[in-house]
């Protein structure tokens, strides 16, 4: 095992090379419990540099926060919202409908057939998110409480 302070092997300069400058790169130095060391997380670089075991799982917790700092998560982040970007784009499509429908509903003379259009298409774009979810499947819930009697 190498110690985390030593340069990089000549064959993993050369593959760091092939990578775009500006990726993100964690250094992970394993097996410290082979050679008695401590777990350790430093930045050197650019790069941030972690020795761990993964058979004792001594350091893990350092690599987590070293991959989570790489994509811009601390943990003063609480309550923080994480999403793929085909959800985040999903939800300002519905966010826009329920803005049109809001303004729909707050005329003096509410056109409710377009109101309930806005409100139609803020669900189909949640849908991207939740799954299908059909007009169909929303009447069934509503009138599947109703209770009728004989």
């Amino acid at each position: 095992m190498t110690d985390a302070r030593e340069p990089d092997h000549p064959a993993d300069q050369a593959i760091a090379a092939e990578l775009p400058p500006t990726l993100p790169r964690i250094v992970i130095r394993n097996k410290i419990d082979l050679a008695g060391l401590e777990a350790t997380s430093s930045r050197t670089d650019g790069r941030a540099i972690v020795a761990l075991s993964a058979k004792t799982g001594e350091g893990i917790d350092l690599l987590r926060r070293a991959i989570l700092e790489s994509v811009g998560i601390h943990e003063d982040m609480e309550g923080a919202f994480l999403g793929r970007e085909r959800h985040l784009r999903a939800l300002d499509i519905a966010q826009s409908h329920l803005t049109i429908a809001a303004e729909h509903l707050a005329a003096s003379s509410p056109p409710l057939e377009l109101f309930a259009e806005e409100l139609r298409q803020a669900q189909e774009a949640l849908s991207a998110i939740t799954g299908a979810f059909t007009a169909d499947d929303l009447l069934g819930e509503i009138f599947g409480r109703f209770c009728i009697g004989k």
